[in-house]
């Protein structure tokens, strides 16, 4: 690939990067799903990462707050800070252990699932339109991307 194909590879990747911030699509697609301005004004707070710990957390009806790092990638502190924030919107609770008193758990609130119902239909659409999009594109051809991406992702500086 020459100079010009890698810098124009980079720039959309930046570009897809930068969708990501506070006031996205995504968020604005969610924002339009919701009838209630209290949710709403929740929602506007989150980021991508707490988006990501809502997801986890609605895998399970409690979770350790000490496997979430491995579960979702995150550092500890990264998700100590979330969880203290996701408790403080009041879409997540945490609370020890019964059988053990040092453990923390973390469970969703009524309004974290309505966030983390949200997501699924988000990721739903955006694998829908996904779909239409790769059919242009054979499957080694596809194949072919995903190992770019991953070995991109993968660049150690």
């Amino acid at each position: 690939m020459r100079t010009t194909e890698i810098s124009q590879l980079m720039t959309e990747l930046n570009r897809f990067i930068a969708q990501d911030g506070v006031d996205d699509r995504e968020k604005e697609w969610a924002l339009r799903q919701l009838d209630d301005p209290q949710l709403q004004a929740k929602v506007k707070q989150l980021s991508t990462t707490d988006i990501k710990i809502i997801a986890q957390l609605a895998q399970s009806e409690a979770c350790h707050a000490k496997s979430l790092p491995r579960l979702t990638g995150l550092s500890q502190a990264t998700i100590s800070r979330c969880l203290t924030k996701l408790a403080r919107l009041a879409l997540a609770t945490k609370f020890r252990d019964l059988k053990n008193n040092k453990e923390i758990l973390v469970r969703l609130t009524d309004s974290g699932q309505q966030v983390a119902g949200l997501h699924r239909q988000l990721d739903a659409e955006i694998a829908k339109r996904a779909q239409v999009i790769a059919a242009d594109y054979t499957p080694a051809e596809l194949a072919r991307f995903v190992s770019l991406m991953h070995r991109i992702s993968e660049i150690k500086l």
